[in-house]
């Protein structure tokens, strides 16, 4: 279900007509709609670890540069050189001075820091990509903004969370009539989806309506 049929059927949720395209927008309550099923997205994705965000990049280290500029949006998960993990440091510094040698790796205000001296070697990064939408030709993307956009969290669950969990913001009122249906729903996706995903993590994924 794209971003668009996303809207429509979470204007239907709270009793708005639907629209036929974008270009029909004209509400303020249309454009808060549009605003909550990003944020909504965007909260669920960046809650948890989840394994579908999961990217891998190669890395081409030349011989006495140890500073490289990262190529994505994301958190570092784990480096490799020669399949051997490098360790993290958070004294960028020490790596950038030679003070510290060896296996290790930093980060820098977007950058990769490894250490001073290394020779020509290929590093691995995994990364944890933070980018939550995905365009019709296939590339990903920060927000949901075109018609044909879909988010990256996998079906049926995007639907249910990414629409149920719009209602709730926009009606942030536990004494409106329909709240407590769309908090089951919108519970339960979320749990499934948790259920759903191949992997072991000490927390779940925490949301604030």
């Amino acid at each position: 279900m794209n971003y668009f049929e996303i809207f429509n059927k979470a204007l239907l949720e709270l009793n708005y007509r639907p629209v036929q395209s974008f270009e029909n927008i004209y509400k303020s309550e249309h454009k808060k709609i549009l605003e909550g099923i990003n944020r909504v997205n965007n909260e669920v994705l960046a809650s948890y670890d989840w394994p579908f965000l999961e990217r891998c990049t190669f890395l081409d280290a030349i011989e006495g540069e140890n500073v490289y500029k990262l190529p994505f949006k994301g958190n570092i998960k784990s480096v490799y050189k020669d399949n051997e993990r490098l360790l993290y440091t958070s004294n960028a510094h020490e790596l950038l001075s030679g003070k510290l040698c060896g296996n290790f790796y930093s980060t820098l205000r977007g950058a990769l820091v490894l250490e001073k001296g290394h020779k020509d070697s290929l590093y691995k990064v995994f990364y944890e990509s933070r980018n939550f939408a995905l365009s019709a030709d296939g590339k990903y993307k920060e927000l949901l903004s075109a018609k044909d956009d879909v988010s990256v969290l996998p079906m049926p669950f995007a639907e249910q969370i990414l629409v149920y969990g719009t209602c709730l913001k926009i009606k942030a009122n536990p004494s409106y009539p329909k709240f407590g249906f769309w908090n089951t729903m919108y519970i339960a996706a979320l749990s499934n989806l948790l259920q759903k995903s191949p992997q072991t993590n000490e927390c779940g994924p925490f949301i604030s309506i």
